[in-house]
């Protein structure tokens, strides 16, 4: 994906996967049991968006910079996100309670530092704005910008994780954004990929 990690983020994925692996057991987390695809269809997967936007060390962006991740499941894409860029701010949005309890547990034990699990919108805390709200394989997109604009940076984008099959045709008419169709190969499956970025004009 074009990203350099450290030893310690590697170690990091590999505890990730350990602990997918052992809660996949008890629910429903993942149909994907498999280290190598696990690595290839979710890790590298989520971490596409640093190279879509062009932020190949995104270990370097500062601190104070947010991202909400909007029905994050088993955590994709947020906490690989996370990992590559540790210093940033992250929330993982999770209406289901095992798979929440389940993210409580698996930041706790990655050590990600200014991280939250919320089970709803209500949940965030008022006044915060996101510079980066993602969604994987969740609802509508042009839904889920109706519901979260209010919570996105006046220099914040939306990322969306979408098939090939989508059509981004209402997401294209949706005044005050630039709209990105970025096209990517995985890089063990070499299947095709598409992160579709809105990001605010100034």
């Amino acid at each position: 994906m074009g990203l350099e990690s450290t030893p310690a983020q590697c170690r990091q994925f590999l505890s990730y996967i350990d602990l997918l692996l052992h809660w996949a057991e008890k629910i429903n987390l993942t149909a994907i049991i498999d280290p190598e695809a696990i690595i290839d269809r979710h890790f590298c997967d989520s971490l596409a968006l640093w190279p879509a936007l062009e932020l190949t060390t995104p270990s370097n962006l500062p601190g104070t910079k947010r991202l909400l991740d909007i029905g994050s499941g088993a955590g994709f894409p947020g906490v690989p996100l996370k990992i590559m860029a540790p210093q940033i701010g992250l929330t993982l949005l999770e209406p289901r309670q095992k798979r929440a309890a389940f993210l409580q547990v698996l930041i706790a034990t990655l050590g990600c530092s200014h991280s939250q699990v919320v089970t709803g919108l209500s949940d965030l805390p008022a006044g915060t704005l996101y510079d980066w709200i993602v969604a994987r394989g969740v609802g509508r997109p042009n839904d889920l910008i109706e519901q979260t604009i209010a919570f996105l940076a006046p220099s914040g984008c939306f990322a969306f994780y979408l098939s090939e099959r989508q059509s981004i045709g209402v997401l294209q008419q949706i005044g005050g954004f630039t709209v990105i169709d970025y096209r990517y190969h995985l890089p063990l499956s070499a299947a095709d990929h598409r992160l579709v970025i809105l990001s605010r004009e100034d």
